[in-house]
């Protein structure tokens, strides 16, 4: 009976394998933030497949690892004493959750019902759909030379209708960190909620100056933020999916946290929006942040620094190619001055590689997965595209 159910397992992997053969290859893939796992972070994901936080008395040894891991994570965000916090589902998650909790804040502190929040152009479109779930306004700010939130059309912007500020540390198509120090004094000016979506940068930009590199101040050193997103499955290498959101303070979270009687614990309270949770996304991180620990990602985000280093001096290399600017993290875009980047893209498309076009250029997130030879194929390709080479 083993041996026969040995075979059906076999024979469904393989069609599963087949099914997927097409499938991207990462070695090829140099648009997405996220990137392979390793080999232990693979197993974990089966051996723990049934844990449930969503119900946490069958599983108190498990809660008490995300308890560790969002430790660890506000420890890297300079989170004050009396932070809350929880896993969550990614960066969408946390956004609305940030949303949620600002419009709650403002209602009761500020007795604005249906009030208006300020977001940045480069801000993920996730906060377009907290705009819509929550049912609240939001005032889109244009961007300054650096590609940053334009903090004077911020300041211009606020009215007494304006409950909440969203500041981005890491933007999807430049990498760039709004001016948060700013942010937050407009926003301890004006009593406003500052929520920083620090999905991508949140694990890159505490590393920086031990690398020797310019790093911004974003996090909760800055007294006006109010919470913090940030992902586990990008630059840490967890299980798709994984995010995190920490808050300053309990307070934060009253119309968020609620407690759920038929659970076997309902003394728990949860921030989530989601009510079943995966486990073992939590216990990956946890091994991730307590076991290989901060070397493990300051190796990584070193690699990843000196490879943007390394691709963009190939890059600048190529008479046609421009940047549109210097990257500041592991986010690179170009374009090319005699070929559009349709064109261009479709042509690298057909080649294997998988890039994006942002705004007026196409995009590249260099992760761990992508290597120096990785780069040199891809420059080779880039070449033949413009030369207009199969």
């Amino acid at each position: 009976m083993q041996k026969q159910q040995a075979n059906i397992t076999d024979k469904i992997i393989a069609e599963i394998s087949e099914l997927l053969a097409n499938e991207k290859s990462y070695q090829h893939v140099l648009s997405s933030m996220c990137t392979p796992p390793k080999d232990i972070i693979r197993t974990i994901a089966g051996l723990f497949a049934e844990i449930n936080l969503g119900d946490p008395g069958l599983f108190p040894k498990a809660v008490e690892m995300e308890q560790d891991v969002l430790a660890e994570l506000a420890s890297l965000l300079n989170a004050p004493q009396g932070w809350v916090g929880t896993i969550t589902s990614g960066g969408s998650e946390s956004n609305l959750l940030g949303c949620w909790a600002a419009r709650h804040w403002a209602r009761k502190k500020k007795k604005i019902q249906k009030g208006t929040i300020l977001l940045p152009l480069s801000a993920h479109v996730s906060f377009e759909k907290a705009r819509d779930i929550l049912d609240v306004k939001a005032k889109w700010i244009g961007l300054d030379e650096h590609f940053q939130m334009d903090i004077t059309r911020v300041q211009e912007a606020i009215t007494k209708d304006t409950f909440g500020i969203v500041g981005i540390a890491g933007t999807t198509g430049t990498g760039v960190c709004d001016n948060i120090k700013a942010l937050s004094d407009l926003a301890e000016d004006h009593e406003l909620f500052l929520h920083v979506d620090a999905a991508h940068g949140g694990t890159i930009f505490p590393f920086l100056s031990e690398l020797g590199l310019s790093a911004p101040s974003f996090a909760f050193e800055n007294p006006g933020v109010k919470s913090i997103g940030v992902d586990t499955h990008k630059m840490m290498g967890g299980l798709i999916p994984g995010g995190s959101i920490i808050f300053r303070e309990k307070t934060y979270t009253e119309a968020i946290a609620k407690n759920i009687s038929y659970l076997s614990d309902s003394s728990t309270q949860q921030l989530t929006v989601t009510g079943t949770r995966p486990g073992n996304s939590v216990i990956a991180s946890w091994v991730l942040l307590k076991k290989l620990g901060r070397e493990y990602m300051l190796e990584r985000v070193r690699s990843c620094m000196e490879n943007t280093a390394y691709f963009v001096h190939q890059l600048e290399q190529l008479e046609e190619i421009k940047l549109p600017f210097q990257p500041t993290i592991n986010i690179i875009g170009f374009r090319c001055t005699s070929i559009a980047n349709e064109e261009l893209a479709m042509n690298l498309r057909k080649k294997g590689w998988a890039l994006s076009i942002y705004d007026q250029w196409l995009r590249i997130v260099v992760m761990p997965h992508v290597s120096k030879e990785t780069i040199d194929l891809f420059v080779a390709d880039l070449k033949k595209s413009i030369q207009g080479e199969r």
